[in-house]
Formats: structure tokens, sequence, C-alpha cells
């Protein structure tokens, strides 16, 4: 494949990949994952605030829900009290779940530009 081709594919690949971004079921997962983030910061802020010493203030909650719900999990802050380990545990299998319905959408958008420029290629 020649640079021109190339380039012109992976613009055009590009444009198609964002434009799926554009998806209601995009839109409902991004909506749905980001509430599931807020409400699991300002519960694991409830449960912890005053009594871990690593979890003072609701951005603290914030930072620790997104890093235990993407996988990343520093272990900067680790939960001391039952009810914070409980929804930890919760927040972990949630993570998963929404990465994996993450990664599901992305596929088939990949998948239908694939089958798309096969298509106009076959054509």
């Amino acid at each position: 494949m020649g640079l021109k081709k190339h380039h012109d594919f992976m613009w055009s690949f590009t444009k198609s990949f964002l434009f799926s971004l554009k998806r209601p079921v995009f839109a409902y997962l991004l909506t749905l994952s980001t509430s599931i983030i807020l409400l699991c910061s300002g519960l694991i802020y409830y449960f912890e605030a005053g009594q871990n010493p690593r979890l003072e203030t609701p951005f603290d909650g914030l930072y620790y829900s997104v890093t235990v719900m993407t996988g990343v999990g520093f272990g900067d802050i680790a939960p001391i009290t039952t009810a914070g380990r409980i929804l930890t545990i919760g927040m972990m299998l949630l993570g998963t779940a929404i990465f994996v319905c993450y990664t599901a959408v992305l596929s088939v958008s990949i998948l239908e530009i694939e089958m798309s420029h096969f298509k106009d290629r076959n054509s």
C-alpha cells in the first residue's frame, strides 16, 4: 500500500471511529459509568472519611474510585472499614464489567468500519 493510500485509509478509519463514538450506546455507557463512579466516590468517602487518614476529601474518594474501577489500583489509598472493603469489592467487579462493555462497543465499531472498507474495496 502506497503512503498516500495508507494515509487516506488511516484518516478515513479515524473519522469513522470518532463518528462511531457518537452512538447512543456509547453515550449511555459513558453516562452509566460516570454515574457509578460518582456514586461510589460518595459512598467510599462516607464510609472511610474520619477513619482513614489517606481519604480526607471528596476528591480523594473520586481518585480512589477511578483507580479501583479502571483496574489501576495504585495502592496509595486502601479501605480500612468493613463497609469500605465490601464497596471496593463491588467497585472492582463493576469496573471489570464496564470495561468489558466498552471493549465490546469499540470492537463492534472497529469491525463495522473494517467491513465497510472491505466492501468498498471489492465493489
